[in-house]
């Protein structure tokens, strides 16, 4: 179906990959970059000591086309495994499947044959169109924040709320805008220009113990499309058999 491939563009280019030539360097307070530093390593470690989860929830996909709404499953084991369905009036539509050395896309409406990538952690591009990391789209289903890599880090001199993340060699940054109500309110890609390319915005975080977990996130690119993810049952740490990421010959 077309909207699944409108989900999965929005979804992954979410966490693209940043290269380019690099961007200038604002002059800031070494004493407040250190704490900017530490605050965007505290929100990079949140629930990473997550390794398995399952669940289920609910997308609505919002696009020029239309908007549609899916249910989702999945079964994620740090940091290659997952495997995550989605469904449309209780009929399976999509399935992804990554065993740690390979992923497979399943579609059950005859909409493409199985096709299989062979990789520990694939650059999905060829598939989608966007630069994605398997790895960091497995984070959001562990319920961590999936910051890319950076070695500076600076509080905005316009709000002390927004931190900006950089990575050498990068022309593009990450921006988190901080809430004072739970971890994070969004991740966002900017570019040399300050425009925002792509933008995560969390809702909600649910307490589960000593875990705040994002269960309600908004994921948007620059193209007016977005994908609202809740999650409405989260098990972490739940075991998780070796089968689940196997696939049989017809692909169930």
């Amino acid at each position: 179906m077309k909207s699944v491939y409108t989900l999965f563009s929005v979804c992954l280019m979410c966490f693209v990959c940043l290269s380019g030539c690099g961007a200038p360097r604002p002059q800031t307070d070494p004493t407040l970059d250190v704490k900017a530093h530490e605050s965007a390593e505290t929100l990079n470690t949140l629930n990473q000591d997550i390794a398995t989860s399952k669940g289920t929830g609910q997308l609505r996909v919002k696009s020029t086309s239309g908007i549609q709404t899916f249910q989702m499953a999945w079964a994620a084991q740090a940091p290659d495994r997952v495997r995550l369905t989605f469904t449309t009036l209780a009929s399976p539509v999509e399935t992804i499947v990554a065993d740690g050395n390979t992923v497979t896309f399943v579609s059950h409406t005859g909409r493409h044959k199985p096709y299989t990538t062979t990789s520990s952690d694939p650059d999905l591009e060829p598939f989608t169109g966007v630069p994605l990391k398997l790895s960091d789209l497995i984070r959001v289903l562990l319920g961590q924040i999936p910051i890319q890599r950076f070695n500076d880090a600076w509080f905005s001199s316009e709000d002390r709320s927004r931190i900006l993340l950089h990575k050498k060699f990068s022309a593009r940054f990450q921006e988190l805008l901080l809430a004072s109500d739970q971890p994070l309110a969004a991740l966002r890609l900017r570019n040399r220009h300050n425009d925002i390319g792509y933008e995560i915005r969390y809702h909600r975080f649910d307490r589960m113990n000593h875990r705040q977990i994002p269960v309600d996130l908004t994921l948007a690119d620059g193209k007016g499309r977005q994908v609202r993810i809740s999650m409405t049952r989260f098990w972490p740490d739940t075991p998780v058999k070796e089968s689940v990421f196997q696939l049989t010959p017809f692909g169930s």
